[in-house]
Protein backbone atom coordinates (compact mmCIF):
# COMPACT_ATOMS: atom_id res chain seq x y z
CA UNK A 1 0.00 0.00 0.00
CA UNK A 2 1.02 3.21 -0.90
CA UNK A 3 0.85 5.71 2.02
CA UNK A 4 1.76 9.15 3.15
CA UNK A 5 0.62 11.15 6.46
CA UNK A 6 -1.30 14.58 5.63
CA UNK A 7 -3.11 17.18 7.16
CA UNK A 8 -6.65 17.23 6.26
CA UNK A 9 -7.63 20.80 4.64
CA UNK A 10 -10.98 22.39 6.42
CA UNK A 11 -13.72 22.66 4.49
CA UNK A 12 -13.74 26.72 4.77
CA UNK A 13 -10.14 26.03 3.07
CA UNK A 14 -11.25 23.53 0.44
CA UNK A 15 -13.88 26.13 -0.79
CA UNK A 16 -11.09 28.73 -1.81
CA UNK A 17 -9.01 26.35 -3.15
CA UNK A 18 -11.01 24.99 -5.69
CA UNK A 19 -12.14 28.07 -6.55
CA UNK A 20 -8.47 29.33 -7.57
CA UNK A 21 -8.28 26.11 -9.14
CA UNK A 22 -11.13 26.41 -11.06
CA UNK A 23 -9.74 30.24 -11.90
CA UNK A 24 -6.45 28.22 -13.10
CA UNK A 25 -8.93 25.96 -15.01
CA UNK A 26 -9.64 28.32 -17.55
CA UNK A 27 -5.71 29.83 -18.07
CA UNK A 28 -4.07 26.42 -18.89
CA UNK A 29 -5.07 22.51 -19.22
CA UNK A 30 -3.69 19.90 -16.87
CA UNK A 31 -4.74 17.22 -14.51
CA UNK A 32 -6.69 18.93 -11.51
CA UNK A 33 -7.22 17.09 -8.15
CA UNK A 34 -10.49 16.26 -6.63
CA UNK A 35 -11.72 18.75 -3.88
CA UNK A 36 -11.97 15.29 -1.52
CA UNK A 37 -7.93 14.92 -2.20
CA UNK A 38 -6.55 18.26 -0.97
CA UNK A 39 -4.16 17.54 2.06
CA UNK A 40 -0.48 19.11 3.23
CA UNK A 41 1.80 16.14 2.59
CA UNK A 42 3.78 15.51 5.72
CA UNK A 43 5.74 12.77 5.11
CA UNK A 44 5.44 10.26 1.82
CA UNK A 45 6.10 6.90 2.97
CA UNK A 46 5.52 5.23 -0.53
CA UNK A 47 4.82 1.32 -0.63
CA UNK A 48 4.77 0.25 2.59
CA UNK A 49 3.41 -2.92 4.97
CA UNK A 50 0.85 -3.12 7.30
CA UNK A 51 3.48 -3.71 9.81
CA UNK A 52 5.00 -0.45 9.02
CA UNK A 53 1.91 0.91 8.56
CA UNK A 54 0.55 0.53 12.36
CA UNK A 55 4.64 1.74 13.29
CA UNK A 56 4.45 4.77 11.49
CA UNK A 57 0.64 5.16 13.36
CA UNK A 58 2.02 4.51 16.36
CA UNK A 59 4.76 7.22 16.49
CA UNK A 60 2.26 9.59 15.02
CA UNK A 61 0.58 9.01 18.06
CA UNK A 62 2.92 9.61 20.39
CA UNK A 63 3.83 13.01 18.27
CA UNK A 64 0.70 15.34 18.34
CA UNK A 65 0.73 17.97 16.59
CA UNK A 66 0.61 21.62 18.31
CA UNK A 67 -1.71 24.40 18.08
CA UNK A 68 -0.64 26.49 15.17
CA UNK A 69 -1.75 28.48 12.29
CA UNK A 70 -0.76 28.17 8.62
CA UNK A 71 -1.71 30.49 6.10
CA UNK A 72 -2.08 29.70 2.52
CA UNK A 73 -1.46 33.02 0.56
CA UNK A 74 0.47 32.56 -2.74
CA UNK A 75 0.50 30.34 -5.38
CA UNK A 76 4.23 28.45 -6.39
CA UNK A 77 5.05 26.35 -9.41
CA UNK A 78 6.94 23.22 -8.85
CA UNK A 79 8.80 21.87 -11.64
CA UNK A 80 9.09 18.51 -11.80
CA UNK A 81 9.95 15.03 -14.28
CA UNK A 82 6.14 15.14 -15.19
CA UNK A 83 6.20 18.59 -15.99
CA UNK A 84 4.96 21.40 -13.04
CA UNK A 85 2.69 21.77 -10.57
CA UNK A 86 1.38 24.70 -9.13
CA UNK A 87 0.67 24.27 -5.20
CA UNK A 88 -1.13 27.10 -3.20
CA UNK A 89 1.46 27.74 -0.84
CA UNK A 90 1.79 28.72 2.93
CA UNK A 91 3.88 31.01 4.41
CA UNK A 92 6.46 29.84 6.99
CA UNK A 93 5.18 28.43 10.07
CA UNK A 94 8.61 27.93 12.26
CA UNK A 95 6.36 25.51 15.02
CA UNK A 96 5.43 23.74 11.73
CA UNK A 97 9.22 22.94 10.61
CA UNK A 98 10.20 22.14 14.58
CA UNK A 99 6.98 19.63 15.00
CA UNK A 100 8.04 17.93 11.82
CA UNK A 101 11.41 17.63 12.52
CA UNK A 102 10.73 15.85 15.63
CA UNK A 103 8.72 12.99 13.72
CA UNK A 104 11.06 13.11 10.88
CA UNK A 105 13.43 12.35 14.04
CA UNK A 106 11.49 9.53 15.18
CA UNK A 107 11.21 7.86 11.88
CA UNK A 108 14.00 7.50 11.09
CA UNK A 109 15.13 6.11 14.98
CA UNK A 110 12.51 3.62 13.74
CA UNK A 111 14.25 2.93 10.76
CA UNK A 112 10.51 3.86 8.46
CA UNK A 113 11.98 5.13 5.46
CA UNK A 114 10.30 8.35 3.39
CA UNK A 115 10.99 10.67 1.30
CA UNK A 116 13.69 13.40 2.34
CA UNK A 117 12.44 16.40 0.18
CA UNK A 118 12.85 19.45 1.93
CA UNK A 119 9.04 20.41 3.02
CA UNK A 120 7.47 22.86 1.88
CA UNK A 121 3.47 22.88 3.05
CA UNK A 122 1.57 23.29 -0.14
CA UNK A 123 -1.92 22.25 -1.83
CA UNK A 124 -1.69 20.88 -5.14
CA UNK A 125 -3.86 22.48 -7.25
CA UNK A 126 -2.92 21.34 -10.82
CA UNK A 127 -0.62 19.36 -12.74
CA UNK A 128 0.42 19.84 -16.47
CA UNK A 129 3.17 20.88 -19.19
CA UNK A 130 6.48 22.38 -17.97
CA UNK A 131 5.60 26.12 -18.09
CA UNK A 132 2.24 25.93 -19.98
CA UNK A 133 0.47 26.94 -16.53
CA UNK A 134 0.13 30.72 -16.34
CA UNK A 135 -1.38 32.27 -12.91
CA UNK A 136 1.72 35.22 -12.46
CA UNK A 137 -0.83 37.98 -12.55
CA UNK A 138 -3.82 36.05 -10.91
CA UNK A 139 -5.22 37.53 -7.30
CA UNK A 140 -4.69 34.73 -4.70
CA UNK A 141 -6.83 34.97 -1.66
CA UNK A 142 -5.29 33.61 1.36
CA UNK A 143 -6.77 30.75 3.14
CA UNK A 144 -5.84 30.82 7.38
CA UNK A 145 -6.52 27.90 9.47
CA UNK A 146 -5.73 25.67 12.49
CA UNK A 147 -5.26 21.92 11.27
CA UNK A 148 -6.47 18.81 12.65
CA UNK A 149 -4.15 15.96 13.77
CA UNK A 150 -2.53 14.35 10.70
CA UNK A 151 -3.89 11.72 9.46
CA UNK A 152 -2.46 8.05 7.27
CA UNK A 153 -3.76 8.37 3.91
CA UNK A 154 -3.69 5.54 1.65
CA UNK A 155 -3.08 6.16 -2.31
CA UNK A 156 -5.14 3.92 -4.45
CA UNK A 157 -6.44 3.80 -7.77
CA UNK A 158 -10.61 3.66 -8.36
CA UNK A 159 -12.58 4.15 -11.68
CA UNK A 160 -9.74 5.36 -13.22
CA UNK A 161 -8.53 8.08 -10.75
CA UNK A 162 -6.33 8.70 -7.59
CA UNK A 163 -7.84 8.92 -4.35
CA UNK A 164 -6.97 9.45 -1.12
CA UNK A 165 -8.52 7.46 2.13
CA UNK A 166 -7.91 6.97 5.71
CA UNK A 167 -5.69 3.80 6.58
CA UNK A 168 -8.41 2.35 9.39
CA UNK A 169 -5.78 1.67 12.25
CA UNK A 170 -7.28 -1.34 13.63
CA UNK A 171 -6.68 -2.86 10.11
CA UNK A 172 -5.15 -6.75 10.72
CA UNK A 173 -2.32 -7.92 8.26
Amino acid sequence: MILFSALRIPDEAADVAEALAEALKKRSSGSYPPRENYHVTVHYFGEQNSRNQRRIQTIMKKHPLPELTLCFDHLVRFPGSRGDQVVYAANDCPSLQEWRTSLSDALRSEHIPFDEKEFRPHITLVRGKQGHIAFEDMEVPPVTFSPAQPVLLESIQRNGRRIYRPVNPEEEE
